[in-house]
């Protein structure tokens, strides 16, 4: 993919130089919103290379374990169905609310992620876009662990050592302990994006907005740290 304009003079002073800036985005699998924030930030994965690191980070909207009651459950359906009229959102259904079987808690497959992360970010990845596309496409419930087991094994993970993560008992505090970490920083829900550690935007932004940040912050925070270093 070209460079664009506004970024080309820093990638040029940093050619061949690690990461210079890391994105971290805290997000649950199940909100309607996270899923079209981080389709977005897809795009930009590809367009900055190896001159941005992004991480996952777990913020569960729902950590109880109880079901949603009739209502919560027709809110949180209206949210798939407002999200699948976004381009992003082609194919989501509201069927994981409105079926039978609705998950009952949010902070599962965020464990069930965090699990997959010892084996590489990448295989992190691939199973969150598995679980993701089982639960706003085919409206299966992925707080499930043999919903999770499966789509490990289709994804590719080694199951053994999955399952060993998966069942380490601190795991689930180390996930629901993230939301301390995020409040912290100001975050108060989730997508959140976080740029260097210092810059934070709230909410599903435009993918001209990410973009348009990201660049900001190159420009005016890892620029100039990275021609100091060479003097």
């Amino acid at each position: 993919m070209a460079i664009r304009p506004a970024q080309g003079a820093v990638l040029q002073r940093l050619q061949g130089e690690p990461a210079a800036l890391e994105l971290v985005l805290y997000h649950d699998v199940l909100c309607s919103w996270c899923y079209v924030a981080d389709a977005r930030l897809e795009y930009l994965r590809d367009e900055y290379g190896p001159l941005v690191r992004w991480r996952l980070r777990p913020y569960p909207l729902r950590p109880e374990n109880q079901l949603p009651d009739k209502k919560e459950r027709a809110v949180l359906a209206r949210h798939f169905r407002r999200v699948s009229r976004e381009r992003e959102g082609a194919g989501i259904t509201a069927d994981l609310w409105t079926g039978a079987d609705p998950p009952s808690s949010s902070l599962p497959p965020l464990v069930a992620l965090e699990a997959a992360l010892p084996q590489g970010s990448e295989w992190q990845r691939a199973l969150l876009k598995a679980m993701r596309r089982a639960a706003f496409i085919e409206g299966i419930n992925v707080a499930r662990r043999d919903v999770q087991l499966e789509l490990a094994a289709q994804v590719g993970l080694d199951l053994t050592r999955f399952v060993e993560r998966l069942d380490d008992s601190h795991l689930e505090p180390e996930v629901t302990d993230s939301v301390e970490e995020a409040e912290a920083l100001g975050i108060k829900g989730v997508p959140a994006l976080v740029i260097g550690g210092e810059w934070l935007m709230q909410g599903c932004r435009d993918l001209t907005e990410y973009r348009q940040v990201i660049d900001k912050y190159l420009r005016e925070r890892v620029a100039p740290a990275q021609m100091r270093m060479m003097h």
